[in-house]
């Protein structure tokens, strides 16, 4: 029998548990760099953000591979007039279990002369997922697509994002950004 636990394969004989595997001890250098990357691209926009408006916003979607509900937050910093650091963190809402995931996306603004911005993107996604004494941390790669207001302080937008993880999942989002500056 094969269990997935902490993003490795074990191969059990047929009958035995799963055993916890302490994500831990084995990705510490890939959530270095991963927070090291985050550290380094926040440094690099607060000379943008005195430029350029930052948010923070909440979200709600949904998961069509999963059937699962997703409500979040996340943080938008200007890297530069058509770039943004967009992190977010999530929890899913799983009939089992809990789930959370954490992006580090970049969106990048095509050009528009109207009240709203098109944008597309992507980064990285780790997702946790708890089920008893079974623990999965998925890393992986999203593409994101979205339609964002950049009218008045509260700005809603939607958006479409492509998680290729250990499965390619489809989520779609709506939500609004509070603006913390000016754009």
């Amino acid at each position: 029998m094969q269990w997935v636990t902490g993003g490795v394969l074990a191969v059990l004989p047929a009958g035995d548990p799963p055993r916890r595997t302490n994500v831990k001890h084995m990705l510490p250098g890939s959530i270095v760099r991963l927070g090291s990357l985050i550290a380094a691209l926040v440094g690099l926009s607060v000379s943008a953000s005195a430029q350029s408006g930052t948010y923070v916003g909440t979200r709600a979607g949904y998961n069509f591979q999963t059937d699962e509900v997703i409500l979040g937050a996340s943080f938008t910093v200007p890297i530069s007039t058509q770039i943004e650091f967009y992190p977010s963190l999530e929890l899913y809402l799983p009939d089992r279990g809990n789930k959370m995931g954490f992006n580090g996306d970049v969106k990048i603004f095509l050009p528009t002369r109207a009240s709203y911005d098109l944008y597309g993107g992507g980064g990285l996604g780790i997702v946790n997922q708890n089920l008893g004494d079974v623990s999965n941390t998925d890393l992986g790669v999203n593409i994101l697509f979205g339609i964002n207001s950049r009218v008045g302080r509260l700005q809603p937008y939607g958006e479409a994002k492509l998680l290729i993880h250990d499965d390619t999942q489809l989520v779609l989002y709506a939500g609004v950004n509070f603006t913390l500056g000016s754009r």
